[in-house]
């Protein structure tokens, strides 16, 4: 267990969690905030600029006359969005044709989804007002060399052509109008229904066709973006460690999902306790992901790798004591204090290219990171004997 001090700043740096309760019957997709299915169901926070309060300039912030929510429900097929942006500024929307870059020019509403939470192949839904989807999937994050897959960069039967075929979306202007310059006063509602089978395209049980079960949780988060994409308020904040400042620091960057919120899958409304946002002191309490202080951990020496690489002739570090003035000793010194837990630094060799994997063994899962940020977690049964070790699952 870690030490309390050590369990309130793992807990500190949690990302946010929506419980979305079950629905016994499936929803129709209408954009009617008001109607019976989502009555009984509470909003997330307000969104707020993608740094978080403390890094955004405060002009960038959003007034509460551009409030952004949204609520989530799911059943055995869909996992249900209803969203609402509020506006005082114009609420553009141009792109008629499917998979347009919507960011590009409209007012934008997106959806961000890592259900394995590896950080590799996540899905990726924008909107504009009109009802214009663009759904692409990336096979690792930009920055770590990752590409689109989407029916926008290429065709039916291509290695790079991504589609949703079970998608259901609708869009409905509840004030205002679009498109008119200098006047705001809008409001635009969202309604989602994302398949399962289309998100769990290309995860490594993707040919199960599984659907998630009550408890789990799936890494995503929302982004709103407006003025050609110089405004980006998000639900969760993209916070990540800066290995040079040695703190954690909001970036403007959607494409890190080691920093995005939770959704969990709850029980349906007759039998859940909790619902909606967690509040932060339940956050506080231990509810959450139970393996997120070793996430939290790895992700470290990721970023930190990244830092050294840079300060050292393009090489990574072999060991942790190498990387000591880019890391965080707070989060990974309870790790190296905790009786059953094993440290493992590798550098590998692919290609020709330098590359690592660094791993956490810590009350019977094993979570890595390698240098191209995919994140893994397994169970594992970890015998008396550290090169004996078994590995008795499949990947969570």
């Amino acid at each position: 267990m870690l030490s309390t001090a050590s369990q309130f700043l793992h807990n500190s740096l949690h990302p946010s969690i929506y419980v979305a309760p079950y629905s016994p019957t499936s929803i129709e997709i209408d954009a009617n905030p008001d109607k019976d299915s989502w009555s009984r169901i509470p909003w997330s926070k307000d969104f707020d600029d993608i740094r978080g309060p403390f890094d955004a300039p405060p002009n960038e912030r959003p007034s509460q006359k551009c409030r952004t929510r949204f609520k989530m429900q799911w059943d055995d097929s869909f996992l249900y969005i209803l969203a609402i942006m509020e506006s005082d500024m114009e609420v553009q929307a141009t792109f008629t044709e499917r998979n347009s870059p919507i960011y590009h020019q409209d007012s934008d509403f997106e959806v961000f989804v890592d259900p394995l939470g590896s950080c590799h192949f996540y899905k990726e839904l924008e909107m504009n007002a009109l009802n214009t989807i663009w759904n692409l999937m990336l096979d690792k994050p930009y920055s770590d060399g990752g590409v689109e897959y989407s029916g926008r960069i290429a065709k039916f039967g291509d290695d790079r052509y991504y589609e949703v075929q079970h998608m259901k979306t609708s869009v409905k202007v509840l004030k205002g109008k679009l498109n008119q310059k200098n006047k705001g006063d809008v409001v635009w509602a969202a309604e989602i229904a994302l398949a399962h089978q289309d998100t769990l395209k290309h995860q490594e049980f993707s040919g199960l066709n599984l659907s998630p079960l009550v408890g789990d949780l799936w890494r995503i988060n929302f982004s709103r973006v407006e003025k050609k994409g110089g405004i980006n308020w998000t639900w969760q904040q993209e916070r990540i460690w800066d290995p040079i400042k040695k703190r954690h620091e909001g970036k403007v960057d959607m494409h890190l999902p080691d920093a995005w919120g939770y959704v969990q899958f709850g029980p349906s409304l007759e039998k859940s306790n909790e619902i909606g946002e967690v509040p932060f002191s339940k956050i506080m309490e231990g509810k959450g992901d139970p393996l997120w202080p070793a996430k939290l951990a790895v992700m470290n020496v990721y970023y930190a790798q990244q830092s050294y690489k840079e300060c050292h002739g393009g090489n990574f570090a072999s060991d942790l004591k190498s990387l000591s003035e880019f890391t965080d000793e707070r989060i990974l010194a309870p790790f190296c204090s905790m009786k059953d837990s094993r440290y493992e630094l590798k550098l590998i060799t692919e290609n020709n290219v330098d590359g690592f994997i660094f791993t956490i063994y810590t009350e019977g899962s094993m979570i890595s990171v390698t240098n191209n940020r995919l994140l893994n977690v397994k169970n594992v049964y970890i015998t008396e004997s550290y090169n004996g070790r078994i590995d008795n699952s499949n990947q969570d």
